[in-house]
């Protein structure tokens, strides 16, 4: 942080220790404003950019002012920082001003390097607590579950039940539906939010290994490199949350261990006869008929009761139109913030290209092509995707325009298809005639009012035509 941008107020009823302390700052170049009363101080805190408060305890035969300023800061604003001063100091009065949230305690009269050390510290704790609530913040973003439709409004609001308790979760839905994403924020909603969240993929993991990684081992007489940790997933989750993602995927035999430690929330590491107690949340998530693999004997019953206790079912993107739009827009907005970006824009013909299109690979996919777009053309300034600017995927075969109107009309609605044709031919009458409005209502025979509404209604803009 720039120190000449740093406010610091200085709160006394001494004008003379208030003057001394403004000068001390303004030699290491910060910008000092005083204040001589609880009142006035509470104006500037209001009014002005504070960034840390330094005021006496006892001020105009109050001998607690400081301690209701303090008081007041906090609530106004947890993240000023508040450095107490007093000539009465003493333990008692220091322990109540940090109970009440004070930063630190300094003694008058104190030396000008003291109170510049405490600044510095006072100023680096609140960077950290800026730059942590910052991450948290765009966590939060990235962890949002974002949609409107009533489909999906229903599972968030089973979502809002089921998290803050304990019970076990199986996620059923197709690859790429944000499986792993709702199992994150039944974890970061949960009252185990402090503790590990720990995946465990399934499909990845040796079956030669599997139970090792699950459960660890005992290095003693163990043909495992004695280099590696021996302590398994289980353990590492231990108070938190184990996420067993595709869970088909693992071997019948682990499947029945897994029983019994889910069971008994105990298991021994491999090679160990040392029962290891653990406090762990199970949630898992597959995109198998799960009916279909007890059926042939890939997964065990039991131990499908024992992950069901709340099942959540994601639908398929294609089968939740209504919450493309949102998605879309929602990760426009991260993707330009994680790329340094300009946030791109879609004609409303490619929204709705966008919104017909069938999405076999869900989310995941969405995002992809949206990531791809921010590489492409997330630098150039207000830039508005057409649907000539999407990838193959979605167009099939050809980048031609017309090609692309041909392959997806059929698939739109007829509103959405009378919306693409009156889009597409306004835009080459206007092209024709060099953006004249006057000249293109006399060729198509509409009224210049109610053209100009046309135009307004597509989001057409006039003025890239001339």
């Amino acid at each position: 942080m720039i120190k000449n941008k740093v406010s610091i107020l200085i709160v006394d009823d001494e004008l003379d220790i208030c003057e001394m302390v403004a000068e001390i700052l303004k030699d290491e170049n910060y910008n000092a404003i005083i204040a001589s009363s609880y009142d006035e101080a509470v104006k500037i805190i209001k009014n002005e950019n504070i960034n840390l408060v330094i005021t006496d305890i006892w001020m105009n035969n109050n001998t607690k002012a400081g301690l209701e300023l303090l008081t007041f800061s906090q609530n106004y604003n947890s993240l000023i920082p508040v450095i107490m001063m007093s000539g009465h100091g003493n333990i008692e009065t220091a322990m109540q001003a940090a109970k009440n949230g004070a930063f630190d305690f300094i003694e008058k009269p104190f030396k000008a390097e003291r109170l510049i050390l405490l600044i510095e510290k006072a100023l680096e704790d609140r960077n950290l607590k800026l730059k942590v609530l910052d991450f948290e913040l765009k966590e939060n973003e990235r962890m949002a579950l974002i949609g409107s439709s009533a489909n999906f409004k229903n599972i968030k609001q089973n979502l809002d039940k089921i998290a803050p308790t304990n019970s076990r979760v199986l996620i059923t839905g197709p690859s790429g539906s944000g499986k792993e994403l709702i199992a994150r924020w039944i974890h970061k909603k949960s009252k185990r939010k402090l503790f590990p969240f720990i995946v465990a993929s399934c499909a990845t993991l040796s079956p030669e290994r599997v139970e090792q990684v699950l459960f660890g081992w005992n290095n003693a007489g163990s043909e495992v490199n004695n280099n590696q940790s021996n302590v398994g997933l289980f353990e590492q989750a231990n108070n938190g949350t184990l996420f067993f993602d595709e869970i088909c995927d693992l071997p019948l035999q682990t499947q029945g261990k897994l029983v019994q430690a889910i069971q008994d929330q105990s298991f021994y590491k491999i090679g160990s006869n040392q029962k290891i107690n653990v406090d762990v949340r199970i949630i898992s998530a597959s995109n198998n008929n799960l009916a279909e693999f007890i059926k042939i004997g890939s997964l065990r019953e039991d131990l499908f009761y024992r992950l069901s206790v709340a099942p959540i079912e994601v639908p398929p993107l294609n089968k939740r139109g209504e919450d493309i739009a949102d998605l879309i827009f929602h990760f426009l907005n991260l993707l330009a913030r994680d790329f340094g970006n300009n946030i791109l824009k879609l004609s409303s013909e490619t929204l709705v290209i966008l919104k017909s299109y069938d999405w076999p690979g869900n989310v995941r996919q969405l995002k992809n092509i949206l990531e791809w777009l921010n590489i492409m053309y997330g630098k150039q300034k207000d830039f508005t995707i057409s649907p000539s600017h999407l990838p193959p995927e979605i167009l099939g075969y050809s980048k031609n325009e017309e090609n692309v109107h041909n392959s997806h009309q059929l698939s739109l609605s007829l509103k959405d298809a009378r919306r693409v044709f009156e889009t597409n031919y306004l835009k080459e009458q206007l092209k024709r005639f060099n953006g004249s409005i006057s000249k293109t209502s006399t060729f198509i025979g509409m009224d210049r009012s109610a053209l100009h509404r046309k135009l307004k209604e597509l989001d057409i803009d006039i003025n890239s035509f001339y």
